[in-house]
């Protein structure tokens, strides 16, 4: 008995079949292929760690040590593939507050450190790595890589390139005031901490300083941590020369907290109400004044 190729129970089995054989194919490739796929994104994120340092040339695992950052302290990680799925979901990494994907480098005795970056452009995700390091007045930054998922080819998309990233190099995070200070300006850089914005890219532009804003932000605790207690010594060390220090550790649990997190003085004196490193201040002025007499 001949099969009717033109009727409908004919075409919908075959119909049927071919969907079954063909998906099971490309599951078949999918699974197949995965672990190929996954070890062409880890080797992109590294390289692009890499290109943030400056040393795209260099073997990422002999030389980067992959850590995290919780309340502002850095802590190696040992187990890395957590970190590099994390990276992989923008959306996660950007509401991510806590066990912050950080990478280091030391290099002739510097140590320079890679954060991730994400944010919104124009029309679409934005994200990239900025290479940073402390010198003994500022926090600088030594490297850039972005990319973008569907900027406008010739404005926004030019993020992506040398020429814009190249302009980040050197430039300060933060002002004289202590506010950070990065920025694309429109209409061209004003001072050490912007650089040049792109013209008719002023949304992407925008993004990029909320980006950069808002994850660099996350690690604020840990990249100030040292100008911060470095202020704060000598801050607290004014306040233990107080003769009335011990009243003043009585009365005001603040100055103690002081003392021991090295918090600033000036957040303790207005926590205080000037009764505590208020009157500490004044009565090193009087004892000052009488031995000058």
């Amino acid at each position: 008995m001949a099969i009717n190729k033109n009727s409908n129970a004919y075409i919908i089995i075959y119909t049927v079949v071919m969907v079954v054989i063909v998906g099971a194919l490309l599951a078949f490739l999918a699974t197949s292929l995965k672990e190929k796929q996954d070890a062409n994104v880890l080797n992109e994120q590294k390289t692009s760690i890499l290109k943030a340092f400056g040393e795209p040339e260099a073997n990422f695992d002999e030389v980067v040590t992959i850590g995290s950052i919780t309340n502002g302290e850095f802590t190696a990680v040992e187990d890395s593939a957590a970190t590099f799925a994390l990276l992989g979901d923008r959306k996660a990494l950007g509401e991510a507050t806590e066990n912050l994907p950080i990478f280091k480098m030391e290099k002739d005795g510097a140590e320079k450190y890679v954060l991730p970056i994400v944010g919104k452009g124009l029309w679409g995700d934005i994200w990239g790595y900025v290479s940073l390091q402390k010198t003994e007045d500022n926090i600088v930054i030594t490297g850039i890589v972005m990319d973008h998922a569907g900027e406008t080819p010739g404005l926004g998309a030019e993020i992506a390139t040398a020429m814009v990233q190249n302009m980040f190099q050197s430039k300060k995070l933060y002002d004289e005031t202590g506010a950070f200070a990065v920025r694309m300006q429109k209409g061209g850089a004003q001072n050490e901490h912007q650089v040049d914005a792109i013209s008719g890219g002023t949304k992407t532009c925008d993004g990029v300083n909320a980006m950069l804003e808002t994850s660099i932000g996350k690690y604020e605790s840990f990249l100030r941590g040292a100008e911060g207690e470095a202020a704060a010594d000598v801050e607290c060390a004014k306040c233990a020369s107080c003769p009335e220090r011990e009243t003043c550790e009585k009365q005001c649990d603040e100055c103690t907290e002081c003392e021991k997190q090295c918090q600033e003085c000036t957040e303790c004196q207005e926590q205080c109400d000037e009764q505590c490193c208020g009157s500490c201040d004044e009565k090193n002025v009087e004892s000052n004044n009488v031995e000058e007499e």
